[in-house]
């Protein structure tokens, strides 16, 4: 391999670490795709998984506004854009983000459709159909893109295989909330917090008081349900394979409410996605 080859395969190695660490529901559902897609659908989470990294605010949002998020999210611009910048940086995820791009694996627009979802949070969220676009753009591309690497490229099946990434990113919203909403984010629409009396400009820890997190989780169940898409088992093998975190959305969002809060999964889960996986091989 030529030394530009072998920095690939290292920022890959090392995304794989990343998305098992940072992003363990998405890392087992790839564990599930042929060895090639699997690897370069870990620079994918891992990629994700940096871009959500710019919407975590270390002090009031009100006080400093969206401008260090959104200079990091230039930052990935840049990087999408000249993939040479990636590999100087030597910054692991950017470097295979860049081997993805010039070796054509996945299109730059789709890239730029995770950061674009990222910086619609930091700007807050308008409403409820940005919110969902949000949802299908960032999240939903994830696995959208992981089908386009399995070679799925019916229009509608992509469409749909989106729409069940969107509602696992929902259910994970749903599990983990609490502590979402603790590290100063606040991905949801304006509309939402202005139903539990809040202002638009309201802080992330301003939804622990009484009755706003059980009214926000029971919108998000009810979204995340309204995006899930039905008889997954009747998409094509490529596609249910891309939709494996499906799975575990239905999951989370049928248990409703109740399960706002619980970050750790019960074997009950993984033994579904196993299961789903195994079958769809």
């Amino acid at each position: 391999m030529s030394t530009e080859e072998d920095a690939f395969a290292v920022a890959r190695e090392a995304c794989a670490e990343i998305a098992r660490l940072r992003d363990p529901d998405r890392h087992f559902c790839a564990m599930f795709l042929p060895p090639k897609v699997r690897a370069c659908a870990f620079v994918l989470i891992a990629f994700n998984y940096e871009l959500s990294r710019a919407t975590v605010l270390p002090v009031s949002g009100s006080l400093t506004g969206p401008m260090a998020g959104l200079i990091r999210l230039q930052w990935w611009r840049d990087v999408i854009a000249e993939p040479a910048r990636g590999i100087q940086a030597r910054h692991d995820v950017a470097v295979a983000v860049a081997g993805l791009l010039r070796q054509e694996r996945v299109a730059a627009e789709a890239l730029l459709s995770l950061v674009d979802a990222r910086e619609t949070e930091l700007y807050r969220v308008p409403d409820q159909a940005a919110w969902r676009q949000m949802m299908l753009g960032g999240s939903g591309m994830v696995q959208r893109m992981v089908a386009g690497l399995l070679g799925e490229a019916d229009e509608a099946v992509l469409a749909t295989v989106a729409r069940s990434g969107a509602a696992f990113a929902v259910g994970a919203l749903l599990r983990h909330l609490p502590g979402v909403l603790r590290s100063g984010r606040m991905p949801l629409p304006v509309e939402v917090l202005r139903a539990v009396g809040l202002e638009s400009d309201a802080e992330p820890g301003d939804l622990f008081g009484p009755g706003r997190l059980e009214s926000v989780s029971s919108w998000l169940r009810q979204e995340g349900l309204a995006l899930l898409p039905g008889r997954l088992e009747s998409q094509s093998r490529t596609s249910r394979l891309a939709m494996l975190p499906g799975v575990l959305a239905a999951r989370d969002l049928r248990r409703g409410t109740a399960v706002a809060g619980e970050v750790s999964r019960g074997i009950g889960d993984r033994l579904a996605v196993a299961i789903a996986g195994l079958r769809r091989r």
